[in-house]
């Protein structure tokens, strides 16, 4: 698999609302297929099947967890979270923020050890304190910002980059969309705005119909401070299912239709812990049965994520035969 262009999804600019970046990646990459962005911003691929008796929606989110200035005082300024970020692992990390002058960078301001403040700790991200040196002036008040560290191949199975969540998605929909031969009809949908509340998804079902939708995603892969029951997956297991989340309750039958796929093809997956998260299938499970097949990572919604190309490789190995035999 190509994963220069996962490098690029990875290191893209694209918070919640701002995902233009990334939009041209995609374009860029599947052009000459045909698509439409609706009137929220989502991009809806299309390609026609041998049998036209069903359409199948896959979807993955494009966005990325960010931030948005909201006030400027005294030479620094603090930002508001876009998605879900732990204010405590922010200290001293490097903010990219796009202004009208070009990108500029800053650092979450903290207190060296030696100052005497060694139990230095701040829970709100609204309390933080960035510090863009003399680009302050440059800086305005809605100008938008990411976590900014480089995607690194560490070892020959392991990658590690911001915003796997969802970049690995994107990267997977955007090799399926290029390379699949579908047997139905099928839409191929990069939404925005997940992470701020599933709103594209929410936007998209309004003027799309389909049968299934297949929500593909990246979750939480394990961490050695959780005990065995507390993990939500693991890395190098394979993909990822979700039997139910705190968005949407997986039916029956369409959960049995995948795991006999799995079998049938003989991919390995495992169980994700259930009722933890939410997805985009909260809003497309609302028009049609929807089901979340995710790549695990290691330290989601974190400034490093971490995983596994195998992982990758066997999440579009199982959709790639889904689709072209469902």
């Amino acid at each position: 698999m190509n994963y220069q262009l996962l490098k690029k999804l990875s290191e893209a600019f694209g918070p919640s609302g701002f995902e233009d970046e990334v939009k041209d990646i995609i374009k860029y990459e599947l052009k000459g297929l045909e698509f439409f962005e609706d009137n929220y911003g989502n991009l809806i691929f299309y390609k026609s099947g041998k049998n036209n008796s069903k359409k199948i929606l896959i979807e993955a989110h494009i966005d990325e967890i960010g931030f948005m200035v909201y006030a400027k005082n005294n030479g620094y300024i603090k930002l508001a979270p876009l998605g879900g970020w732990d204010a405590r692992i922010l200290l001293s990390h490097l903010v990219k923020i796009k202004t009208n002058y070009g990108f500029v960078y800053g650092v979450f301001s903290t207190v060296p050890p030696h100052l005497g403040k060694s139990n230095f700790e701040i829970n709100e991200v609204e309390k933080l304190i960035v510090d863009v040196g003399d680009n302050y002036d440059k800086v305005e008040i809605g100008d938008v910002g990411v976590i900014d560290y480089g995607f690194r191949e560490i070892s020959d199975n392991i990658i590690i980059g911001k915003a796997f969540d969802n970049r690995v998605g994107t990267y997977i929909l955007i090799e399926l969309a290029k390379n699949v031969n579908n047997y139905y009809d099928t839409y191929f949908v990069f939404c925005v705005e997940e992470e701020v509340g599933l709103r594209g998804a929410r936007a998209l079902i309004e003027h799309l119909n389909f049968d299934i939708a297949i929500i593909i995603e990246t979750t939480s892969g394990e961490s050695p401070y959780l005990s065995k029951e507390e993990q939500s997956s693991y890395i190098s297991k394979g993909p990822v299912i979700t039997l139910a989340d705190k968005s949407v309750i997986v039916k029956p039958s369409l959960l049995k239709e995948i795991l006999s796929s799995f079998k049938k093809y003989d991919i390995p997956y495992q169980i994700k812990r259930p009722l933890i998260s939410s997805t985009d299938a909260g809003m497309l499970n609302t028009k049609a049965p929807s089901i979340i097949i995710s790549v695990p990572a290691r330290y989601i919604h974190t400034p490093i994520q971490m995983a596994h190309k195998n992982d990758i490789k066997l999440t579009y190995e199982f959709l790639k035969k889904f689709l072209e035999n469902a």
